[in-house]
């Protein structure tokens, strides 16, 4: 019995130091208000519960999907539920950059696709927000090597992850359909360079500048917010700044308050969101990490000792593909506490900031500007991931 009870006490602290991802493909999922038009890829059937066949449905054929369960696909076949297979059928569209993506929305998009696509596809829960928001990353292809990139690391900032998100959709039917996109070779990149996407990684803060409903009471909000303006909201809901929560210079910022933005926090790491990341930073060999931030179109970066060179070819080449500024390495301007100082710190590779869209000052990004930032973007992830197959 002792050697019993000692095991147990053994794994239960190897689980806090060491706490395990989980898949996160769930058994049943409603769509909702995000119904997907799904395309039969051959002749498919639709059944009842009972698994009874009520109708036939020719290759081409589309279909308005509700929901997912059991990991059979929900659709309305007159006035009943008919499910089919998931594999059996394509997406459209994923979702639409050009309007506003909410978490549920992005949660339900990313666990259709990680069923529909299981062999392309790698859906994770790396952690859960401060109100229990599942924090996903979705790794995509069949590569041994990995880049990683992640969005939203701030509230407003949420159409950081509608450039993932449609970077998502994009690629993944490209590698489907065998076709290139610009110059790349959607299939080959992927076949030898998984991208590892982390689309919304501040969901509570999301939610909240989007007008969305939480836990956390508005009068406390207001307080740390200093205004009825949520839409300027950058922090987590407890009202820390994600991106000052890595233990690289954190000492350097100034100890202040709970806030909209900026407050570093009690300690590093404190956040639930923040310690997500550094764990997944921790226990993953990505080559090279890209954060998407918004806004100003210019690029941060750190200086890694054994990559600097490389590095310095990896921000250029995104910077001839965007446009976008690169903002030189100085003590001043170098993002202290931020997960891309810590990257570089901890695996001493290739890492930057990206600033996406014409400064908005302090609110989010207008939607009229998706469509460029879009052009801008598209092509990014698929360059970084090349280049990863070179090293």
């Amino acid at each position: 019995m002792r050697k019993i009870l000692l095991f147990s006490l053994i794994l239960f602290v190897a689980a806090i130091i060491h706490p395990m991802t989980t898949n996160a493909a769930t058994e049943k999922v409603d769509l909702g208000k995000y119904p997907v038009q799904v395309i039969a890829k051959k002749n498919i059937e639709l059944k009842d519960k009972n698994g009874t066949v009520i109708k036939k449905v020719a290759k081409g054929e589309k279909l308005l999907l509700t929901g997912i369960h059991d990991k059979q696909g929900i659709v309305k076949n007159s006035s009943k539920t008919a499910f089919l297979t998931l594999t059996d059928v394509h997406y459209d569209q994923l979702v639409d950059g050009s309007k506003v993506l909410t978490f549920d929305e992005v949660a339900s998009k990313l666990k259709l696709i990680s069923l529909m696509y299981p062999s392309l596809t790698n859906l994770q829960e790396i952690g859960q927000s401060v109100e229990g928001r599942s924090l996903y990353s979705i790794k995509l292809g069949t590569g041994k090597k990995e880049v990683l990139f992640d969005a939203a690391f701030h509230g407003r900032e949420h159409m950081t992850t509608n450039v993932l998100m449609e970077m998502i959709g994009t690629y993944l039917k490209a590698y489907l359909n065998g076709t290139k996109i610009e110059k790349y070779d959607v299939k080959t990149i992927l076949s030898e360079v998984s991208i590892v996407f982390v689309p919304m990684v501040n969901p509570d803060g999301v939610t909240l500048s989007q007008g969305g409903k939480v836990k956390t009471p508005m009068a406390k909000l207001r307080a740390m917010n200093g205004s009825s303006n949520f839409n300027r909201w950058k922090a987590n809901i407890n009202g820390v700044d994600l991106n000052r929560q890595f233990n690289v210079k954190w000492q350097l910022i100034k100890m202040t308050k709970p806030s909209y933005k900026e407050y570093k926090g009690k300690a590093p790491n404190t956040e639930p969101e923040a310690l997500a990341m550094k764990r997944l930073i921790d226990r993953g060999n990505h080559l090279a990490y890209v954060s998407y931030h918004s806004s100003g179109q210019i690029i941060y970066w750190s200086r890694a000792k054994s990559h600097f060179e490389r590095t310095k070819k990896l921000v250029k080449g995104v910077s001839s593909i965007t446009g976008y500024k690169i903002m030189p390495v100085t003590t001043k301007n170098e993002p202290i506490a931020a997960s891309e100082d810590y990257f570089t710190k901890v695996k001493d590779r290739p890492a930057m900031t990206v600033e996406i869209a014409p400064y908005a000052g302090e609110a989010s990004v207008p939607l009229k500007r998706w469509n460029n930032v879009w052009k801008q973007n598209k092509t990014v992830a698929l360059y970084v991931a090349n280049e990863a197959r070179k090293w």
